[in-house]
């Protein structure tokens, strides 16, 4: 169960240290709210004038699911979303190898399931670059 930041960040390590394949260029946080759970998914496309990319589930780790503490909840979904997308931030900038992998990618994001997404970062390239 993820109770802080430190078991956050332990636990998407951990998600991130197998083989991602190639085709995989985006990454998505999908947030559960009963029971609050969360997990990652790769997928093979990104579009960011439409979030369906992150519906595919082109690359999902086992175990899939992780339960959070209803501490990190609090006292709305704005408010857990919040959390995990702060401690998402604090992961990319940990200096961990794994989160080269994030990092590089041209989008990872965090949402609610069947909600809109968060990003915590993104590489929108143009036509010309």
């Amino acid at each position: 169960m993820i109770q802080n930041e430190k078991d956050f960040i332990e636990w998407l390590d951990q998600q991130l240290n197998v083989e991602v394949p190639k085709d995989v260029i985006a990454f998505s946080i999908n947030i559960y709210e009963y029971p609050f759970n969360i997990e990652l998914v790769g997928s093979s496309e990104f579009d960011p004038e439409n979030e369906d990319w992150a519906c595919n589930e082109d690359w999902v780790p086992e175990p899939r699911m992780e339960s959070v503490s209803d501490d990190l909840f609090g006292s709305s979904w704005e408010e857990a979303q919040e959390n995990i997308f702060a401690m998402a931030k604090a992961y990319l900038t940990s200096g961990l190898a794994n989160s080269k992998k994030l990092n590089s990618a041209k989008a990872f994001a965090i949402g609610f399931v069947d909600g809109c997404l968060s990003y915590v970062c993104a590489l929108i390239r143009t036509a010309n670059t």
